[in-house]
């Protein structure tokens, strides 16, 4: 079995093309129109993507988790309070895993003779973590920095979503202290963002979709 099949064939990629399904029928074609905005919001990145699927890779990953639609909520959060029985137990897992990713700098502290298992730290609080892949390009090395989310798939593993990114960096020790100031700042408004109720047709609440 090819690497893509695999792939294909994990529950989250299920789950995820769900989800995408039922913004795309509550929202159509909305995918399309709004990749200018994550271009706009994605400048200081864009040189970053060599690849073609490194761009859908990332606009993919701001799409379901960071992006606020009319509803202010994201397509995670919508997924998650989606009143209807569209989403199984298990999907409905996945979507909070979801909600619940991580975004940090990192370092690479070990990769497997396999490439396909990095142990990261988290610079921002020294946590480790062990990341488990399938297709991950040959490019990255120990002691490597890298700005990613990871988040906890249904069997507890920890995965790279979305796209990696890497620096070249001329002062090491000044450009952790201002990256993980800006994360920091990100993971705040985030967090005080949460908590709102989402209106469905059928519910009342400070939410409308």
């Amino acid at each position: 079995m090819k690497k893509s099949d695999k792939i294909n064939k994990a529950p989250e990629a299920k789950m995820i093309s769900k989800v995408r399904g039922m913004i795309d029928y509550l929202y159509p074609r909305i995918e399309g129109k709004v990749r200018e905005i994550f271009v706009h919001e994605n400048e200081d990145v864009m040189k970053i993507f060599k690849r073609k699927v490194d761009f859908n890779l990332a606009f993919h990953a701001w799409f379901l988790l960071k992006y606020e639609f009319p509803s202010e909520a994201t397509a995670m959060e919508m997924a998650e309070s989606f009143p209807m029985d569209f989403f199984t137990e298990d999907e409905k897992k996945m979507i909070r895993n979801f909600l619940n990713y991580k975004e940090s700098l990192f370092e690479i502290l070990k990769i497997s003779d396999d490439k396909r298992n990095y142990a990261i730290k988290d610079l921002a609080d020294n946590k480790t973590y062990l990341i488990k892949t399938l297709d991950l390009p040959d490019r990255f090395c120990e002691g490597q920095l890298i700005k990613v989310i990871i988040i906890k798939n249904i069997n507890r593993d920890y995965f790279f979503y979305g796209a990696v990114q890497t620096f070249t960096i001329r002062n090491k020790k000044r450009f952790i202290k201002e990256m993980l100031n800006k994360i920091k700042i990100e993971n705040f408004i985030r967090e005080e963002r949460k908590g709102g109720v989402i209106e469905w047709k059928s519910r009342k609440s400070s939410r409308r979709i």
